[in-house]
């Protein structure tokens, strides 16, 4: 099973903070060290970029409770309720999506929503023109599309960003075992994060507005039929 949770890394990772927190975070207290000896009055300001900065390279161990029955918040962000759609893609049938707006300051990792295969990828990177004109800004959105199949069906996951400049870190690789709760994306300053499933196969539970935590919120449970 591949496990990126542990994979080697070339800098010391900060416990709770993904590894560009380290040169971050060194830097400004550094700085904020230097300022504090020779100009005090000086320091609290990149004590508090540096501050911002760890905020935002958060990733903290997330323990996801065992249930092969159940599905998780892919995304640390805000439950938009569901809709339904067909789905030609991956899961080639009547679906259900439920959507999750992530903002800046939540946790940027995308977690699987439940244990399977990889079994499908496809990442459209972003339109680097920035000088097209504003009505084509949605082209200029970066999205990655995994498709998950689990042992009682498939799932799609579907990342979008939402500024200009923004990238999707992909974390795992096409035909990757992965577990509930690990980790399989990185998006820094928000996105949208939508999850498909089969319609009638998920009885979903988030309500509109509904706070979730990635891999440990519980959004839904297989209908057993």
């Amino acid at each position: 099973m591949s496990n990126n949770d542990r994979a080697p890394e070339a800098i010391l990772r900060i416990p709770g903070f993904d590894p560009a927190a380290t040169p971050i975070v060194s830097l400004g207290l550094g700085i904020s060290g230097v300022l504090l000896r020779f100009r005090p009055r000086l320091a609290p300001l990149p004590l508090a970029l540096t501050a911002v900065a760890a905020l935002l390279c958060r990733d903290p161990e997330r323990a996801t409770p065992e249930d092969a029955d159940a599905l998780f918040a892919p995304a640390d962000g805000i439950a938009h309720g569901t809709n339904e759609l067909y789905e030609h893609r991956f899961l080639h049938t009547d679906a259900v999506q439920l959507t999750i707006d992530v903002s800046p300051f939540d946790v940027a990792v995308q977690r699987s929503p439940a244990s399977g295969t990889i079994d499908y990828l496809e990442h459209h990177p972003t339109d680097l023109l920035p000088l097209r004109i504003p009505h084509d800004a949605a082209r200029r959105a970066e999205r990655l599309f995994l498709g998950i199949s689990t042992a009682w069906g498939p799932l799609l996951l579907v990342i979008t960003t939402r500024l200009p400049g923004q990238h999707i870190t992909p974390l795992v690789r096409l035909g990757d075992r992965v577990r509930a709760g690990q980790r399989l994306t990185r998006v820094r300053f928000g996105s949208r994060v939508e999850l498909l499933a089969p319609r009638d196969l998920i009885e979903w539970q988030p309500a509109p507005g509904a706070r979730l935590r990635a891999g440990v919120s519980l959004i839904g449970q297989v209908v057993l039929l």
